[in-house]
């Protein structure tokens, strides 16, 4: 399944958001609790080589480091803004403890500041996981397919993206939005691609906030308002509050659907 996606305005979206994300994604930290928590039941030995796709802030970063504590993590990002922010976390005493003098040699950690459709993939990876990443992929399966190669035998993908309901009240109520996969598109591609599934689950997870510009205003400091040049007049604007509020209140708050898929992947 294919998005049609700038990627120049995705990097412009999320880089002006790297102040703002690691306070306002708390979904996206509640999905990164529950991929670590998942994939400790998969890693019982310490993993050789990890990559982490979409490091972000770090939310997700600083739990791998915590609880897998790769012998060596590759992490990537499209922006430069957010390399630096998981830098600052490796390179951190306080952040990280209880490993801070084993990742402070450079042999333990790297970065790929890149797009990770295009960019070459590191070789003979343990792991390659990704939360919250890859429905800004403009073709996830040509991805999966590459991460196969990536990986050595045995080796795993383990990554969250979303599905159908995901944000459900701003596609209704702007005729914006992504177009996301289903859970059974997800594994058929893996399964096409010589994958073995060993886990798959999905739920759906909601905020509420005290008004419809509250929710934009949510959506801009985690940097996903990059889908496309949505211009906002001031009847628009008001167009868009009044039908969000009629077709989602409940009381004196309105609603935001996440919708998380999670899926670990094992390559034959």
């Amino acid at each position: 399944m294919l998005n049609i996606i700038d990627k120049q305005r995705i990097k412009s979206r999320f880089s002006k958001a790297a102040q703002s994300y690691h306070v306002a994604a708390v979904v996206q930290g509640q999905i990164a609790e529950k991929m670590i928590n998942l994939l400790r039941n998969i890693f019982l030995i310490r993993p050789d080589r990890l990559l982490e796709i979409g490091c972000g802030t770090g939310l997700f970063s600083r739990l791998l480091l915590q609880y897998l504590s790769p012998k060596h993590t590759i992490f990537n990002d499209i922006c430069p803004e957010m390399i630096k922010s998981v830098k600052s976390i490796v390179l951190s005493q306080q952040s990280l403890t209880a490993y801070s003098s084993a990742l402070h040699d450079p042999q333990h950690y790297s970065f790929i500041s890149a797009d990770a459709e295009t960019c070459n993939l590191p070789d003979g990876l343990d792991l390659i996981t990704s939360c919250s990443t890859i429905q800004w992929f403009e073709d996830p399966s040509t991805f999966f397919a590459r991460c196969h190669t990536a990986l050595h035998a045995n080796g795993i993908l383990a990554f969250s993206t979303f599905g159908e309901e995901n944000m459900r009240e701003i596609s209704s109520t702007t005729g914006v939005g992504l177009t996301y996969p289903t859970q059974s598109a997800l594994v058929a591609e893996l399964l096409a691609l010589d994958y073995e599934i060993l886990l798959v689950e999905e739920e759906l997870l909601s905020l509420t906030f005290e008004s419809p510009l509250q929710v934009l205003t949510h959506l801009k400091k985690t940097g996903v308002t990059g889908i496309k040049n949505h211009r906002w007049t001031k009847s628009k604007l008001q167009a868009y509050c009044t039908e969000y509020i009629d077709r989602y209140a409940v009381g004196t708050q309105v609603p935001l659907t996440y919708h998380p898929i999670y899926i670990i992947a094992k390559k034959k």
